[in-house]
């Protein structure tokens, strides 16, 4: 297997992973409204993005012609810039968020109790799948350091 089939690979599957995540972060974020796993939603839903523009320009980027003589691999930056830019406004949409209820609390006593039934099961879910990734990530790189 060549490193271009391996990053592939492990890029697909990633995007797997990141569906399951992202999936489980969303119902835990409708069923308690916590901004915190609105960030965690989205961030992850953010991730499995770009995650599968990363296909796309893993697959495009070895490409060349007469204007990219060494190839599209100017894309990577961009993808880098992008996924930046939509963290950013995550963040910001949080931050007004969380400011809006902060100031409606502590200025009219408005506010209301936090359902966190939901996030316990969730932690579990999250916390569970991160071993399975390690042994994964620890086989695709033994793939590209083998000499062949």
């Amino acid at each position: 297997m060549n490193q271009k089939n391996i990053e592939q690979r492990s890029l697909v599957i990633g995007c797997i992973w990141l569906f399951a995540m992202g999936v489980a972060a969303l119902t835990a974020y409708f069923s308690t409204r916590l901004e915190a796993l609105f960030v965690d939603a989205y961030f992850t839903l953010i991730t499995l993005t770009t995650g599968l523009l990363s296909i796309v320009i893993s697959k495009i980027s070895t490409q060349v012609s007469k204007r990219f003589p060494n190839g599209l691999f100017v894309l990577e930056p961009l993808y880098a810039f992008f996924q930046s830019l939509l963290t950013i406004v995550l963040l910001l949409i949080s931050l007004m968020t969380v400011s809006s209820k902060a100031y409606q609390y502590f200025v009219y006593g408005h506010g209301q109790l936090l359902n966190i039934a939901p996030v316990i099961p969730y932690e579990i879910v999250m916390v569970s799948c991160q071993p399975e990734l390690g042994p994964l990530h620890f086989s695709s790189y033994s793939l590209i350091k083998s000499p062949h």
